[in-house]
């Protein structure tokens, strides 16, 4: 008798809630209609005001980088003409010593010539610094300074190929006219290469790090070379 009661009353309170739940989606529904005809309206004049916004941020930036190409053009002008110092290096340096902040709008004329020839002053003094170092890889030197203006990267360099170039065996020899000459190291079997009226021709089998090790041992010690 229990139980067929209590399924009973769960039949009561089910259509009980159904009743509640109905009213209160009809409730809802009513609250909402106006909201519901207002929103197409609302999400139309917010896309008339993004695309007007659009456009003008295009206007802006279009305008922005006009400005700064104008003023680049400005900067490199007065690079080339404090820049003769670098010699055959200037051209190269020019994108690596460029600072964006020279390109903002709240920066000066005077405070982007001070800055670029502040840059220029400490390349020539690295430069100088690295050919001082008297180093039989200068050319290599020179090259890993520019792609980072780091000293310390240059020391580390040189401090690289000097130990590969003890540890192989290497020393410079001269190189006579249109031909290429290799000092093997001992008592290791080289393959036979082949020599041409214009050089000669020797396949390397190398991994990616120790084919930058071996040009720049052929740099160092004068070897001129073509990759495929």
């Amino acid at each position: 008798d229990s139980i067929k009661s209590a399924k009973d009353d769960r039949t009561t309170l089910n259509k009980a809630k159904k009743i509640i739940e109905d009213a209160r989606k009809a409730y809802k529904a009513k609250c909402l209609e106006p909201y519901e005809a207002l929103e197409p309206q609302v999400k139309e004049l917010v896309d008339m005001l993004e695309t007007q916004r659009g456009l003008i941020d295009d206007t802006v930036k279009d305008y922005e980088n006009r400005q700064k190409a104008e003023k680049e053009a400005e900067i490199r002008a007065y690079y080339n003409k404090k820049a003769f110092v670098l010699g055959e290096y200037a051209e190269t340096l020019y994108d690596k010593l460029l600072d964006a902040k020279w390109l903002n709008a709240s920066t000066t004329k005077a405070k982007y010539e001070e800055g670029v020839q502040l840059a220029i002053n400490n390349a020539l003094s690295d430069i100088n610094a690295i050919k001082a170092m008297d180093s039989p890889f200068v050319d290599t030197l020179i090259e890993t300074y520019i792609s980072s203006l780091s000293l310390e990267q240059v020391k580390v360099k040189n401090e690289e190929l000097t130990a590969a170039h003890n540890k192989a065996g290497l020393s410079q020899v001269p190189i006579s006219e249109n031909v290429s000459s290799v000092q093997a190291v001992p008592n290791q079997e080289a393959k036979p290469v082949t020599s041409t009226d214009e050089g000669t021709l020797l396949r390397i089998h190398a991994t990616q790090y120790q084919l930058i090790q071996i040009t720049d041992f052929m740099k160092a010690i004068g070897v001129t070379f073509e990759t495929e």
